[in-house]
């Protein structure tokens, strides 16, 4: 009777051809697997918010505010000190000059030494020395430019200094009240001709309204400057453009009436477009002038 066997090569052969069935399953389960994980990463990052220019959307919306006119009030102005510089021969070694500036600012003052002077620095508590280094030979226009250039090495970032023949005309670059410089000479003389005034909006008259013609500002997601600006109409409204879905922040640029010498500050608000073709109409602006 003949036995009913299998040769080892079949053995072989049919397992060979069972894993390689089930590695292809694998393979085939593995792949799929591989796009459907490529195609949700797809729709999400075609689905992601990237703010900025090429999309359908848009952001209106309208700046208003009120503008001041000084004709009744003050927008602020600066103290002019004319100084007055006789003949070296006429001032006396040590003599000094009160200096100020305004909203508790530095304070100065000017004191004038011979070259081969005795007399000792003032020393004024509270106060920095700005020193007049002239010769008992020398005239009043010299002298004076000696001053001028005195106060500029020291205190140019509060004074602009012009000289006149023998007068030296000293402006507060900031505007505001002063205490009026204050001579302690015998032959010098101090002459406020322009007396500085804080801003104020006190008797002042003053419109509320749409701002025309006055810039806008858009700030694609979290950047750290604008993008992109744009101006209002007749009626102060604005309009920024093709835009894609995501965050943008919108501002324009008004004073502080309580610190009108400081830069302006931004004035803004968030906006989201959510959707493509969306229209969204931004909070309102509304600034000082």
């Amino acid at each position: 009777m003949k036995k009913n066997t299998l040769s080892k090569y079949t053995l072989i052969t049919n397992t060979t051809i069972g894993e390689k069935s089930h590695d292809s399953k694998l393979m085939t389960s593995a792949l799929r697997s591989y796009s459907c994980f490529t195609l949700i990463l797809f729709m999400l990052f075609s689905c992601a918010k990237i703010e900025g220019p090429g999309g359908s959307s848009a952001i209106t919306g309208n700046l208003s505010g009120r503008s001041y006119s000084y004709s009744n009030g003050s927008n602020g102005e600066q103290e002019i000190t004319n100084i007055t510089i006789p003949n070296g021969n006429n001032i006396e070694d040590g003599e000094y000059v009160l200096l100020n500036t305004p909203n508790g600012g530095t304070l100065y003052y000017i004191w004038f030494k011979w070259d081969n002077g005795l007399a000792p620095n003032p020393n004024l508590s509270g106060r920095t020395p700005i020193q007049v280094s002239f010769s008992f030979t020398q005239n009043n226009t010299t002298v004076a430019q000696n001053m001028s250039n005195a106060i500029l090495d020291i205190a140019g970032e509060d004074f602009t200094v012009e000289v006149n023949n023998d007068i030296v005309i000293i402006s507060n670059i900031q505007s505001g009240e002063v205490t009026d410089a204050e001579e302690f000479t015998q032959n010098i003389t101090v002459d406020i001709s322009n007396q500085g005034n804080d801003y104020t909006t006190e008797g002042a008259t003053f419109t509320e309204g749409p701002i025309v013609d006055n810039r806008v500002y858009l700030i694609y997601g979290n950047d750290a400057f604008y993008s992109e600006d744009t101006r209002t109409d007749a009626e102060g409204n604005y309009q920024f453009r093709n835009l894609n879905r995501g965050n943008y922040t919108v501002f324009a640029y008004s004073i502080d009436t309580l610190h009108p010498d400081e830069e302006p500050y931004a004035v803004r608000h968030s906006v989201i477009i959510n959707e493509r073709k969306e229209i969204v109409q931004a909070p309102g602006i509304f600034i000082y002038q």
